[in-house]
């Protein structure tokens, strides 16, 4: 099953040529027939009045199919029709108006953002820019589990595994530690934290007031009052990283500083030229890429990565004889010696790295 909806401007003509659908409630449409898992919901809907059924959501418009025809069509034929996203309050009021490359609709802007990330973040070179960071924190992280294990203390893997992947998103994006002793600091590190996880709440709301003006008026539990101040938070927190950025990079403008590698993503986007001429990028554009790379990076790092990380260790953990065969390379290589996703020498190693 795979249901999808869509907005679209409700026009005379198309009125007339609207697919089947449920009957209509005044002023709420069809939302009174969506429980708590709208998506069965679609499927029922699909099931009783065919593959393609329009619904009035509130004030949307909508349609929603589970016809692999039609959904091919809309995701590979007609991709640049259904490719934007609608623009809901969170969107507008925490992704800078939709300013961002995952909101914005296609378009030029889109399309320039898009070239930026490509171009100039996530290239090969970029990305193996930052393998001494990688080194540094598999360093860390080594150090912080021996200690733990030196005092007795209970190892949580998801957490320091958690805390190894954000660091490295961390300080590719923003050039900052948030986790572990060599960090920023607890307050910002909190602070940080907590905004993003604010952030992905607010996003991945379902708002009665995108569908419902008249709930605006209202707003019994003040999601808005909440949105604005997570806008607030959030764009000062942005502000307060590229202007520890601009005087680091006025600091080292006397200097030889000619190491692109030590450039992190905000470095890279201060020293980009802007639209229509402008010596620079404007910062709303660049508090925007700052915060769908950092909240997608970490969002997707902290469940994933350390859960990868975790399963070749439990894979590895129960095998008493392989242990020996570590306990040898540790003896030849020494403590210092860090492992690397191409080190096969070691087939124990490579069993359990190759699968993460």
């Amino acid at each position: 099953m795979f249901g999808l909806w869509f907005s679209f401007k409700n026009s005379k003509e198309g009125a007339l040529m609207l697919p089947p659908g449920p009957p209509k409630w005044p002023i709420f449409g069809n939302l009174l027939q969506l429980g708590q898992l709208p998506h069965r919901d679609f499927a029922a809907l699909c099931e009783e009045y065919g593959p393609l059924v329009y619904i009035q959501l509130g004030n949307i418009d909508a349609i929603t199919t589970n016809d692999p025809d039609i959904i091919r069509e809309i995701l590979r034929q007609q991709d640049d029709v259904f490719a934007s996203r609608p623009r809901t309050l969170a969107a507008e009021r925490l992704a800078y108006g939709c300013g961002d490359v995952a909101l914005a609709p296609l378009g030029p802007k889109w399309k320039r953002l898009r070239r930026i990330c490509m171009e100039h973040l996530l290239t090969t070179k970029r990305l193996e820019s930052f393998a001494s960071h990688r080194t540094d924190e598999a360093q860390h992280l080594v150090k912080d589990v021996w200690g733990l294990a030196q005092r007795g203390e209970a190892i949580n893997l998801r957490e320091v595994l958690g805390a190894f992947s954000m660091n490295n998103v961390t300080r590719m994006l923003l050039g900052k530690q948030y986790f572990g002793a060599e960090s920023s600091g607890p307050q910002e590190a909190m602070e940080f934290m907590h905004i993003t996880h604010e952030l992905f709440w607010l996003l991945g709301l379902i708002y009665l007031g995108d569908y419902l003006p008249i709930w605006r008026w209202i707003d019994p539990y003040g999601c808005e009052k909440r949105m604005r101040q997570v806008e607030k938070r959030v764009d000062d927190f942005h502000a307060k990283i590229i202007e520890e950025h601009r005087k680091r990079r006025e600091l080292k403008q006397g200097e030889n500083d000619d190491e692109d590698d030590e450039m992190d993503f905000v470095d890279v986007l201060l020293s980009l030229p802007g639209e229509d001429g402008n010596k620079h990028m404007d910062d709303v554009e660049i508090k925007a890429l700052i915060q769908v790379d950092s909240n997608k990076e970490l969002h997707g790092l902290r469940d994933t990565s350390s859960l990868q990380a975790h399963s070749p260790l439990i894979k590895g953990y129960p095998l008493p004889g392989d242990f020996s065969s570590l306990q040898f390379f540790l003896k030849v290589y020494g403590r210092n010696f860090v492992v690397s996703f191409v080190d096969s020498r070691i087939v124990w190693i490579h069993v359990c790295i190759e699968p993460s």
